[in-house]
């Protein structure tokens, strides 16, 4: 069996731990540095693999413990989501059904209703929030990280352009072959024959 290995981190990587360390005037060793690091990665890691739960409005994802607000008349009227409903009056509803529920027909759930997501203090009308989602994709050009990410997004669109001009080229050759059967003496009618004259 071979002995375990001291330094398990490219050496790079070691000498800018060791840097910061001695910068940041840390009391920490560079193997408990690098064990709290990896620890904090593993749990962070761990975090992202359990499952999400909420409520999936059209565009809007309303994550577990949302909650929503409507006024009508004198009053307000909340719903939650727990799991991954929302729960208004102690059954599952739509956020269309919970305006019907309230104020009856003719209401816009977009409109009507207020959000307030968990760990926020503030309100925010849901029509707002959507707006603001859907510009915030249009902008969302994320440009490539790395040198391998933008040379794949490179090859990506050329070959997107390419099958693109193979099928135009395909299309224009079917054209062109089919108008040169037309005239092919096969396809013409009698009339449009010409004689030959001597």
């Amino acid at each position: 069996m071979n002995a375990p290995r001291e330094n398990v981190l490219p050496p790079h990587t070691w000498q800018r731990l060791c840097d910061f360390l001695i910068a940041s005037g840390s009391t920490l060793s560079v193997a408990q540095a690098a064990d709290e690091a990896i620890r904090a990665w593993i749990s962070e890691q761990s975090k992202s693999k359990e499952p999400l739960h909420g409520y999936q409005w059209k565009q809007l994802f309303l994550p577990e413990g949302t909650q929503l607000r409507m006024k009508y008349l004198q009053g307000y009227h909340f719903a939650q989501v727990e799991g991954d409903q929302l729960v208004f009056g102690q059954r599952a509803v739509t956020p269309r059904g919970m305006t019907q529920a309230i104020s009856g027909d003719g209401r816009n759930a977009w409109r009507d209703l207020w959000l307030r997501m968990p760990g926020e203090r503030q309100w925010i009308n849901a029509g707002l929030l959507r707006s603001r989602l859907m510009a915030q994709r249009k902008l969302a050009v994320k440009p490539p990280e790395t040198a391998a990410e933008a040379l794949s997004a490179a090859a990506k669109a050329m070959g997107q352009a390419l099958t693109a001009a193979v099928t135009l080229i395909e299309h224009v050759d079917h054209q062109s072959t089919t108008v040169l059967e037309r005239r092919q003496p096969k396809n013409r009618r009698q009339t449009d024959l010409m004689e030959d004259v001597d």
